[in-house]
């Protein structure tokens, strides 16, 4: 057997759970079909993007591990006929990870809920693995790793969806999604069993670091990140996107993002040399807390041809650390439509259990 037909074979064992079916059902009339029609968040590319961030201390020299993230996006008062042929607008969260054995190996997964010209809604999601630059001769390299694209029907694109990704002790990273009362477990990757990934941390990273001395020197690196990216600069002032309630798992539970501040991206740093996007998203501002939204956990970015500057305070809510927000608890816990296993399902089951003993802390 040839060297590149055994990797080829382990890749294969490694998605198969998230291609058994090309359909996925919720209880509901939500429906989610396999596509090959991908829309890829890249790095230190020419798409667009533009985000906020968690903010776990002020002086941005706190970072911490996390079972899970979640985002609840929307297309609010978006007509996409205005939008380029060909062209798509990306909202949902990009997230950082790291290996337990090579120190300049990360890995960048993003979640992203889709909207093209046609006025097609789709789930993508994806992973990239980075290689850090390091001296005297290793130039900074980057690797899809996966791609996974279904086409949305049974949602309106004004309809809030909570997207949620998260770890399992096994090296799976489970994706489902919950709109209009229905809640749909979509895949499941073995993230562990991909090439080159055996020594992934089971666990995403959230908060800031530096890298560094920071400015002028290095530049802060941005773990957590919730915002849109797209294949070009849609210039428009009939699209949205409504970005709230951005959570991360810790041991005590799911807690919302206490602080958050914006980001561009020519600064979406989420290691020494890759950053979401590549270029800051001209035209683009943002509505925000007490600017003049009321929920303090929200975004609302939108074309107006004012650019959105990176370093705003978006929300800051440090009192508020143990808040959290009602979400349907099942979003994690209902059985996975494309895969059966019992230690999958007892991984899911933890998580919705926490999150229920969570939302009943905080009533009590």
């Amino acid at each position: 057997m040839r060297a590149g037909s055994a990797v080829l074979i382990v890749m294969l064992l490694a998605i198969i759970p998230s291609v058994l079916s090309q359909t996925v059902r919720g209880a509901g009339s939500i429906e989610l079909t396999l596509t090959e029609d991908h829309h890829v968040a890249r790095l230190n590319s020419n798409q667009p993007y533009v985000a906020g961030y968690h903010v776990n201390t002020v002086d941005l020299h706190t970072r911490e591990r996390v079972q899970a993230t979640a985002i609840t996006v929307s297309f609010p008062s978006t007509d996409t006929s205005s939008f380029p042929v060909g062209s798509w607008l990306g909202a949902g969260m990009f997230v950082q990870g790291q290996d337990s054995k090579i120190i300049n190996v990360d890995y960048g997964f993003y979640t992203m809920l889709v909207l093209d010209a046609s006025g097609n809604l789709f789930l993508d999601v994806g992973l990239h693995q980075t290689r850090e630059s390091s001296a005297p001769l290793q130039m900074p390299t980057a690797d899809l790793l996966y791609s996974y694209t279904w086409l949305v029907s049974g949602i309106d694109p004004s309809d809030e969806v909570t997207l949620v990704a998260g770890w399992d002790s096994e090296g799976f990273v489970h994706y489902s999604l919950a709109a209009s009362g229905t809640n749909v477990t979509v895949a499941s990757v073995n993230v562990a069993g991909l090439p080159n990934c055996e020594s992934v941390i089971r666990q995403f990273y959230a908060g800031d670091a530096t890298n560094g001395n920071a400015f002028p020197l290095g530049h802060y690196v941005y773990y957590f990140q919730f915002g849109v990216v797209s294949s070009e600069v849609i210039v428009s002032d009939h699209w949205s996107a409504d970005l709230k309630n951005p959570e991360i798992l810790r041991k005590t539970g799911w807690s919302l993002v206490e602080n958050a501040w914006s980001i561009q991206g020519d600064i979406s740093y989420i290691d020494s040399d890759w950053l979401w996007g590549g270029l800051p998203y001209s035209g683009v501002s943002a509505k925000y807390h007490q600017n003049p939204l009321e929920n303090p956990y929200e975004v609302i970015f939108l074309y107006n041809g004012q650019t959105f500057p990176s370093g705003t305070v978006l929300w800051q809510n440090t009192s508020n650390v143990n808040d959290s927000v009602t979400v349907p608890i099942e979003r994690l816990g209902q059985a996975f439509a494309m895969i059966v296993a019992v230690s999958v399902s007892c991984v899911c089951a933890g998580f919705y259990e926490s999150r229920r003993k969570t939302q009943l802390s905080h009533k009590s």
